[in-house]
Order: structure tokens, then C-alpha cells, then sequence
């Protein structure tokens, strides 16, 4: 099961990627842009045998820089999991028409991406 998502709500589509991926074993892979509310969950990272790719925004206004570093401390334990950091962006860089949006930054994310979505579905 392949689930690529970014969006707010009550509970965010990115918070039901992780968890999807740390509860379900049928999970091969999950995509999450932004990490909101993942810090609230992070006590589950031990379940997440899928491979995981998130993308974090540093200056992001709505997920700390604390919970960042609890994000990224809890995923650097599971070798399956890779957390990249865009420097300088705020929360949804790579969505078009954005107002943060960014070409640079979100066509690095958007490739990181691809790849690891081609890997996960050889």
C-alpha cells in the first residue's frame, strides 16, 4: 500500500500516513509532507517496519522547532526512515500556488519523492 498525502484537519492526512504506517504491516511505504502532530505520536515509531520519507519545513509556523527535533531524534533510530530538513522554508513549500511555496525546495522534495516512491514499488 503506497499513500503520499498534505493537508489539515482535525486529524491531518500526514498524522494518518504515520500512523498508518507504524500500525499497519500492509504499509510498504508513506510519504509525508510536514510532520504536524507526528511529535504526539512518536511513541509508536518502535511498530514502523515500512519505509518512511518525511519532509520537514525548519521554519515551519505550525510544528515547532522542539518537535522537530523530537521528529527527527525518534526517526534517526529506524534505519527504514528518512527525515529531510529544507532550510529556510515555512510550512507547505512545495505546494503550487502557496504562498510559501518554493520552486528550489520543492522540486528537491518532489524528486526525493519520486525516488524513494520508485524504489519502494520495485
Amino acid at each position: 500500500m503506497q499513500w503520499q498525502s498534505c493537508s489539515s484537519g482535525l486529524l491531518s492526512r500526514r498524522t494518518v500516513v504515520f500512523l498508518t504506517a507504524v500500525r499497519y504491516q500492509v504499509v510498504d511505504g508513506a510519504v509525508a509532507y510536514h510532520g504536524g502532530d507526528i511529535d504526539k505520536y512518536l511513541g509508536e515509531v518502535g511498530g514502523l517496519n515500512a519505509a518512511l520519507l518525511m519532509h520537514l519545513a525548519e521554519e515551519d509556523e505550525f510544528i515547532s522547532k522542539t518537535a522537530q527535533a523530537e521528529i527527527k531524534a525518534a526517526l534517526s533510530k529506524k534505519p527504514n526512515a528518512t527525515v529531510y530538513s529544507y532550510s529556510g522554508q515555512s510550512h507547505a513549500f512545495s505546494r503550487h500556488n502557496g504562498t510559501h511555496y518554493n520552486a528550489n525546495a520543492a522540486a528537491l522534495a518532489n524528486g526525493r519523492t519520486s525516488e524513494f516512491l520508485h524504489q519502494q514499488l520495485r
